[in-house]
């Protein structure tokens, strides 16, 4: 298996590089859907559109203040939590990555 075209997920399985984002768009979904009390996904989802959308720019300018840093591991990070954050935005519209 190549490591660079699989991810390792929390159960311990792999996902293929090319389904994470559907990947994780399902886990967003099951977390919305099971309205967990204490679920920063659920709790964040339920803050509206208009504080997820905080949270992206938030996230949006750490990205660019990283990477005008030149800091990569940082530019990753911050990434990922934009990724995740957009996606939860696109729920909360209504809207999926099939969308987009």
């Amino acid at each position: 298996m190549n490591p660079k075209a699989y991810i390792s997920t929390a159960n311990g399985g792999w996902v293929d590089e090319c389904q994470f984002l559907n990947t994780l768009e399902n886990v967003i979904d099951e977390r919305i859907a099971s309205k967990r009390q204490g679920s920063y996904t659920y709790s964040l989802y339920t803050g509206g559109v208009s504080l997820i959308s905080k949270k992206v720019g938030e996230e949006a300018v750490e990205v660019a203040v990283a990477a005008m840093a030149g800091d990569r591991d940082w530019v990753i990070r911050e990434s990922a939590d934009l990724i995740y954050h957009l996606l939860v935005l696109l729920r909360a519209m209504g809207l999926s990555l099939s969308d987009v």
